[in-house]
């Protein structure tokens, strides 16, 4: 092999072996992620099992997601709003979401639930309107539901598109807290739902892809020497 072959392949050979050493460390770094997630979702899905304690001084969206707490105070009914979403077998709705004042003086949010279309207005359910005092017993929850797509709030009519709390906690002046209230069972309306982790795990599917990627990189590095090696030898 002559001088100017090993030289003119000294830089594919880097740019191969670098560029496939990088795609291999993020597949692994994915990897790594999949475990972590899974150790997020198995104790979210722990905390679901304990018995409801009261809210904690200073609710962390990472430690206490999915916790079971039960607080007493009073809704604000006349500054609910509402979430746009849709229900198997229930069609389209909304989640009621109420600011809500504890006894010790804190307000945070509470989603009361789904409503039909039909019971957006509260007129149409003055029978579950809760006024006084009221116990609410439901789950600690962030959700991050925004995306790219999300329309921006119609706050005339106080509906949101998204249940991300920061933006409806700066709308109705609360804590960026939102207990979701759990299933009652009953048949009246709002309507509490069965708290169920909902973590996306997608870090697998990633690392498969990088590994594909670094695989695909190899390849074409070999070609790419081999294509060099044959033009040399026929010049």
């Amino acid at each position: 092999m002559s001088a100017g072959h090993k030289s003119s392949t000294w830089g594919p050979l880097i740019i191969g072996i670098g560029g496939f050493c990088v795609l291999i460390a993020l597949g692994f770094w994915q990897w790594a992620k999949v475990d972590q997630k899974n150790r997020v979702i198995a104790e979210a899905e722990q905390r679901l099992l304990t018995p409801p304690r009261p809210l904690p001084e200073k609710p962390d969206a990472e430690r206490d997601n999915y916790m079971r707490v039960t607080v007493e105070g009073r809704f604000v009914n006349s500054e609910e709003s509402y979430f746009l979403t849709s229900q198997t077998l229930k069609g389209p709705g909304f989640d009621i979401i109420v600011p809500f004042e504890t006894g010790n003086g804190r307000r945070i949010l509470v989603n009361r639930g789904y409503v039909p279309q039909a019971l957006r207005d509260p007129a149409t359910r003055t029978d579950t309107t809760i006024e006084g005092p009221a116990q609410v017993t439901g789950v600690l929850r962030w959700p991050d539901d925004t995306s790219s797509w999300t329309l921006d709030p119609d706050i005339a009519k106080r509906e949101f598109y998204s249940r991300s709390v920061a933006p409806l906690a700066g709308f109705m002046k609360t804590e960026q807290v939102m207990v979701t209230a759990s299933e009652t069972g009953g048949t009246e309306w709002p309507r509490g739902s069965k708290a169920q982790v909902n973590i996306r795990n997608a870090h697998l599917p990633y690392a498969i892809q990088w590994f594909a990627i670094a695989g695909i990189w190899a390849l074409m590095t070999v070609i790419w020497l081999r294509r060099l090696a044959r033009s040399e030898t026929d010049a």
